[in-house]
């Protein structure tokens, strides 16, 4: 009688660790899976980025080959081409940034100055630049346990591109 109750142990044992490898390979593969697919959307976000800057260069050359000889027109582009800054308020004092815009497309986006942000939360809020490089938008979410550093560099942002619109 004792075996018995040690044997439907062990054999529950058996089970149970039975169905955790088969779990664990199945978290796995979707995690394969999922980066896999991240890497597919990127490399086609960035081809579909790519066409975009090569079709917005073709057009702007068009129309200065047909418009030559005629007055110079404004560019139907939301934002004027150039570099700009802004400057907004973080969790410790001004944040300062400079945004390049070409053809509406952010190509460059730096934080020039952070002098009072604590390095913890500033660290943190650093993943947006690459997010506002990537989206071509300040319409981003603050990153969690930096908010006020966040906000700070996107009313930066905004401040930058409020300059930058063509009017």
């Amino acid at each position: 009688m004792k075996n018995y109750s040690f044997f439907i142990k062990v054999i529950s044992m058996a089970v149970i660790i039975a169905i955790l490898y088969h779990y664990q390979t199945i978290a796995s593969e979707r995690a394969a899976k999922t980066a896999e697919n991240e890497a597919k959307i990127a490399e086609v976000e960035d081809y579909n980025r790519q066409i975009q800057e090569e079709n917005a260069r073709r057009e702007s050359a068009a129309n200065s080959e047909n418009n030559a000889n005629e007055p110079e027109q404004t560019e139907a582009f939301y934002y004027k081409d150039g570099t700009y800054e802004g400057t907004g308020t973080g969790y410790g004092g001004p944040i300062k940034i400079s945004v390049t815009i070409e053809h509406d497309v952010f190509t460059d986006f730096q934080v020039l100055s952070h002098d009072g942000e604590d390095p913890a939360y500033y660290s943190l809020a650093e993943s947006l630049i690459d997010e506002v490089l990537q989206e071509q938008t300040d319409e981003i979410d603050a990153a969690s346990g930096a908010t006020f550093s966040s906000h700070g560099i996107l009313e930066a942002l905004g401040n930058a591109l409020d300059e930058a619109v063509n009017e």
